[in-house]
């Protein structure tokens, strides 16, 4: 299996190229760079049409060109150009053609460094994706070498959060990479759930994390793959006067990635992200896999 990372043409696709090498580095699969050549309308004998599509190609050659200058030489890796009516089709079509484990995308050219930006293709391809889809933040770059320094998967408290505490463990024990759990919220809604003031949000967020824990140590335990003992599994919460603030309350390692599921109310075994899982997405300081709600048993079966 291959991790597909979606090179836009023309582009700067740095931050996505560079996540795509620790997904493949750290999960031992090779990496296909896919750039899609699309176009409004399809090719035709007129001699204009004709050259407009030898332009388009030509682009998209050269911005895979310039994604295998960054590719290091431990890293197997193909490079293709694929024909397509949009962007968002064509990458779907190469994941599905060469069976890819993960599909990775970078940020919109509007993108705020640091952080998570959909773009047209992007925002598409997580309501029509059946794989996992990678979202690389604006200047994405890890170390030469880097392999991922633990997996975090959000948790909600939902039958679908549950599935993906389990496929998460799952790929981090046959990845051999650390695992933890993350839960957020901003304060007020801590707070005025609780009843009381800021001096005991401490007090709060450890009973929280408690419950949080409780629950996903039942959800691990009940698999027998995994062999987890209650307790080891580390639980963080984070919380703060917005959603930006809970999610940099966490502490991350670097590179890291955050997992998160998707919403119940979208088609199944498809994406599709509910208002907190958006605005968790928008606030990540790390790199999101979206994981369509087949993630529990496709990751069962080693996926």
């Amino acid at each position: 299996m291959t991790i597909v990372v979606g090179a836009a043409p023309g582009q700067d696709n740095s931050a996505a190229v560079e996540l795509g090498i620790v997904m493949a580095r750290t999960y031992r699969k090779t990496l296909t760079v896919a750039a899609i050549s699309s176009t409004a309308w399809p090719p035709s004998r007129d001699k204009i049409d004709a050259e407009y599509q030898a332009h388009i190609r030509r682009i998209a050659e050269a911005t895979l060109d310039q994604a295998r200058d960054l590719v290091p030489s431990d890293i197997e890796a193909d490079y293709l150009v694929r024909g397509a009516g949009s962007s968002r089709r064509g990458l779907l079509e190469v994941s599905e053609s060469v069976g890819a484990h993960r599909l990775v995308v970078g940020p919109a050219a509007d993108g705020r460094h640091g952080r998570i930006a959909l773009g047209s293709v992007s925002n598409g391809l997580l309501h029509s994706a059946e794989l996992p889809v990678a979202l690389a933040p604006a200047g994405y770059r890890a170390e030469a070498g880097a392999k991922l320094q633990r997996i975090s998967a959000a948790y909600s408290g939902s039958s679908t959060s549950a599935g993906l505490i389990v496929g998460a463990a799952m790929v981090s024990a046959e990845s051999d990479v650390p695992f933890r759990i993350v839960s957020f919220a901003p304060r007020p809604r801590v707070l005025s759930a609780a009843s009381i003031g800021l001096n005991a949000e401490s007090h709060v967020v450890d009973e929280w994390a408690e419950v949080v824990r409780e629950h996903t140590d039942k959800i691990l335990c009940s698999i027998d793959q995994l062999d987890i003992r209650p307790g080891e599994t580390d639980v963080a919460v984070g919380t703060g006067p917005d959603w930006s603030a809970a999610l940099n309350a966490v502490e991350w390692k670097h590179p890291e990635v955050m997992m998160l599921g998707s919403s119940g109310l979208g088609a199944l075994k498809r994406v599709s992200l509910g208002s907190h899982a958006m605005r968790i997405l928008q606030n990540s300081p790390v790199p999101v896999v979206v994981v369509p709600r087949r993630a529990k048993e496709s990751y069962m079966r080693g996926m």
